[in-house]
């Protein structure tokens, strides 16, 4: 995953992500993966685009933002899922700024099970701290 192009989440677009295919993806910070995920059951774009570009207070849906809001102290992730915490607009912001400095690539798979199987070896390679929450 490392020699992949890297796309600034700034400038990311749903066009450039892979409408058709499961995968992995990462989020990069500084040159260090610092998020994978598993578009398993629907497309990359469907999943990395649908659940974590969002841009409103919401993260219920994205492991991804909730894991960068406990990252930048707003809430734990888990108080975020569960509802006990609900995030402002201000903590939206925040957390849209981060992902917004990272970049991001992925690799797609042909099946499901290979993306799973993607997944469980990046994060035990790479151990990236916003997805061993």
């Amino acid at each position: 995953m490392h020699a992949r192009p890297r796309i600034p989440m700034a400038s990311l677009k749903a066009d450039d992500l892979p409408g058709e295919s499961p995968g992995v993806y990462a989020l990069y910070r500084d040159g260090v993966p610092m998020y994978v995920g598993l578009a398993e059951n629907q497309s990359i774009r469907g999943r990395f685009w649908g659940s974590h570009r969002g841009r409103g207070v919401s993260m219920t849906g994205s492991a991804l933002r909730r894991n960068v809001a406990e990252h930048l102290g707003i809430a734990t992730a888990r108080s975020i899922k569960k509802g006990d915490y609900g995030p402002t607009l201000d903590d939206a912001r925040r957390v849209v700024e981060w992902i917004d400095d990272c970049e991001a690539t992925w690799i797609e798979c042909a099946t499901p099970r290979a993306a799973k199987n993607l997944e469980d070896d990046m994060k035990a390679e790479y151990k990236p701290p916003l997805t061993q929450r």
